[in-house]
């Protein structure tokens, strides 16, 4: 990983993340960080016509954007190349388009911001985030303590394995050996089943370099489940998989990984898996 997106709202879980960024940023190669700020103006709707300028704005926000840069370049290793943007966006579609420009590796983004007027939408918008990112992101909580993720868990519900694991493979193979890794399935299916045993075998194949631990979670709420594992076994940051089928599956499901966002209090690695 060379090249980092580092979303900000200039709230304190913005700074959090990327005070946690900023340690890791040697351990994972980082050389390039993007600090990222979009905003959206809603105008307002009367009887008469309203203009906005931006202008006040924009100037406003880039003068924060300038003292976050020079702050967070003290946290950061000497040697990493700066960038910062300014947009004028929504949010998923503005990450995307930037990921894409400057070759992104991985996204760090907080779990919530702040409201009123300098609202990145940094919290419920994360879960769209995982939703739309086509990039890995790093979702790091707001009382996440930083740890050098010595444990990674990798979370699976046994669907879609080898689509999965390239993915992860193809992002975070470097981060995985450095690492000891564990596994926990979650399905609700008979692990003897056929279909679910042809996923395991793969799942052995293609993660026997890494040596993984291997565990079920047998729990009512999964998302619970995942983040007591977490704290038993000091977990110290989880990957895991948000596979894109479309609109009514969105609206009509909750994911695994959106939940996670909000439980747990260690840092969560979402691949995305997109179809198309």
């Amino acid at each position: 990983m060379k090249n980092l997106l580092l979303l900000t709202d200039f709230s304190d879980n913005a700074y959090a993340a990327a005070q946690y960024a900023a340690k890791l940023a040697p351990l994972w190669g980082i050389e390039r960080v993007v600090l990222y700020h979009t905003y959206e103006v809603i105008p307002t709707v009367g009887t008469e016509p309203v203009v906005i300028s931006n202008l006040d704005i924009l100037e406003e926000k880039q003068k924060d954007l300038n003292v976050w840069q020079e702050d967070l370049m003290q946290l950061f290793p000497q040697g990493i190349a700066w960038k910062v943007i300014l947009e004028e966006y929504e949010l998923s579609y503005g990450v995307n388009r930037t990921c894409a420009e400057e070759d992104i590796d991985i996204v760090v983004v907080g779990t919530a911001g702040k409201s009123g007027f300098k609202k990145l939408l940094l919290g419920s918008n994360t879960l769209k985030l995982i939703e739309n990112c086509h990039t890995p992101l790093l979702v790091v909580p707001a009382k996440a303590e930083f740890r050098i993720p010595k444990k990674m868990l990798i979370a699976t519900n046994l669907k879609e394995v080898k689509l999965k694991l390239d993915r992860l493979l193809i992002n975070a193979a470097e981060v995985l050996r450095k690492s000891e890794v564990y596994v926990v399935h979650v399905t609700k299916e008979d692990p003897a089943s056929k279909v679910v045993s042809t996923e395991i075998n793969i799942m052995n194949d293609m993660l026997a370099p890494y040596h993984p631990i291997y565990s079920y979670i047998l729990h009512s709420d999964i998302a619970v489940g995942i983040n007591q594992y977490i704290n038993e076994n000091h977990i110290d940051m989880m990957v895991t998989f948000h596979r894109d089928k479309g609109l009514l599956s969105r609206i009509f499901n909750t994911s695994i990984a959106q939940k996670m966002a909000w439980k747990s209090q260690a840092a969560m690695m979402v691949i995305p898996v997109h179809s198309g």
